[in-house]
């Protein structure tokens, strides 16, 4: 197992200078939001070093009896494979023969945080703190006990005066912001994001990590101004440091797929093409690249059919909906719904095949999507068993959520049964527009049922 110099890839005789600009070299390399394990390593060797009084216990853990040693060495191994219990166990056994060794408590504040006492945890960080007070590493750990805690404001009180310490501890803002998000201080979380991009730039550390938390926070804003000039700012970032092309690119990936989750379709499908620009050949990013740029000609086609006055509406609402549905698979709402928009189609098949034929040579993209629907659907010889299916799941529906088949009138007559295929020489309108019969019903809920 690696001693913290190794970590950090430094000599011992290193001064604080050289600390330091190790641990921004080696942030860069292994950013935590990519790398959270090694970066888990990476700042405890920077917390331990660049506190004088912590280092001058660990230069001397050497002369430390050979079974202290193996126990601690043995305890942080169990922590890295998480096996916090033994961790604490052996920990515990140490700190009964040198109560006084803070690098010892410290790791066992840390084991007994993973293994879910944060009583214990707090308890071992405030007495540290309160014998090392000018010891940054622990005041940061007895934050994250804190928030783990969910003490908001005591988090918050800590992580800042742990920031008085050492500023150039990238995890104390990264916990501090993360704490206000948590909170849904969102305003408070991009102010002090952007206080710590400024000393980042003032210093000379610019973290990747930051920019992906204020983009966050400009997500949950909607500020899209603000959401385009960050990320204008952090693929600069690649162009001026090649070594960091890499994880720029793979932030970008991680972005645009948040970007998918909240809706924002235009600007997800441009930054993924921007870290498919960076890395072409990084597997994940072309998968995702890939799927978001389908989606991008789908949308296309959908606004297409949607003015194509050829093809009824009904068409271009089902994929419309096919395409932005949840992405949980037992959503009730969402299989109701499906299953409406394929009733609609089913029970008026005769009006309607011909359109789906046609669908197939003028919208393929598309016509893909419910492929295997239509297929069965325009299958004369299965539709009457494929009818008797449906009805089956209408039934089930109606014992599993038989508000959707209520019109709101009170004269009992809740029924959704299928019609028999009605040819209607008017115009058609969408399922979910006002009933042409004057109802002021949905069409949907009256006349198209």
């Amino acid at each position: 197992m690696k001693d913290y110099y190794s970590t950090l890839d430094i000599p011992r005789e290193a001064a604080a200078s050289d600390i330091k600009k190790a641990y921004f070299g080696m942030v860069r390399k292994y950013p935590p939001e990519r790398y959270p394990e090694k970066f888990m390593k990476i700042r405890e060797a920077y917390e331990v070093l660049i506190d004088d009084k912590a280092r001058k216990q660990y230069d001397a853990f050497d002369s430390m009896p050979d079974i202290v040693k193996k126990f601690f060495e043995a305890a942080k191994e169990a922590l890295e494979e998480g096996d916090s219990e033994k961790a604490v166990g052996l920990l515990e056994r140490v700190t009964e023969v040198y109560p006084g060794f803070s690098i010892v408590n410290g790791l066992l504040g840390d084991a007994y945080l993973q293994n879910g006492n944060s009583g214990r945890a707090l308890k071992v960080f405030e007495e540290l703190v309160s014998k090392e007070p000018g010891n940054a590493g622990f005041a940061g750990k007895l934050a994250h006990a804190y928030f783990t805690r969910g003490w908001h404001k005591k988090a918050v009180e800590k992580y800042r005066s742990a920031l008085l310490l050492d500023e150039d501890n990238i995890s104390l803002w990264l916990g501090l912001v993360k704490c206000h998000l948590k909170a849904k201080e969102f305003d408070r979380a991009r102010e002090v994001t952007l206080e710590g991009i400024e000393v980042s730039k003032r210093k000379g550390w610019d973290s990747l990590e930051l920019y992906y938390h204020i983009i966050l926070t400009d997500i949950y804003s909607s500020d899209k101004d603000s959401l385009t000039k960050h990320l204008d700012e952090l693929r600069n970032a690649a162009e001026k440091n090649a070594d960091e092309k890499s994880n720029v690119a793979w932030f970008l990936a991680t972005l645009s797929k948040q970007f998918q989750v909240y809706g924002l379709r235009d600007i997800s499908a441009a930054t993924i093409s921007t870290a498919f620009e960076l890395m072409p050949d990084d597997e994940e990013i072309k998968s995702i690249h890939a799927k978001i740029e389908k989606e991008r000609v789908l949308l296309e086609q959908i606004k297409k059919l949607k003015s194509d006055r050829s093809f009824h509406r009904v068409f271009a609402d089902m994929f419309d909906f096919e395409l932005h549905k949840c992405t949980d698979k037992d959503c009730l709402d969402c299989e109701f719904e499906q299953f409406a928009f394929e009733m609609d189609i089913l029970t008026e098949i005769d009006f309607f095949r011909r359109e789906i034929l046609r669908l197939k040579t003028a919208y393929p993209e598309l016509y893909a999507m419910k492929s295997e629907f239509f297929g069965n659907a325009l299958n004369s010889k299965n539709l009457q068993s494929l009818m008797f299916g449906y009805k089956k799941k209408m039934d089930r529906y109606m014992r599993l959520c038989p508000e959707k088949f209520s019109d709101g009138d009170d004269d009992g007559e809740d029924e959704y049964y299928p019609q028999q295929p009605v040819r209607r020489d008017e115009n058609k309108v969408g399922r979910n527009d006002p009933c042409p019969c004057g109802s002021g019903k949905k069409y949907k809920k009256c006349c198209g049922r």
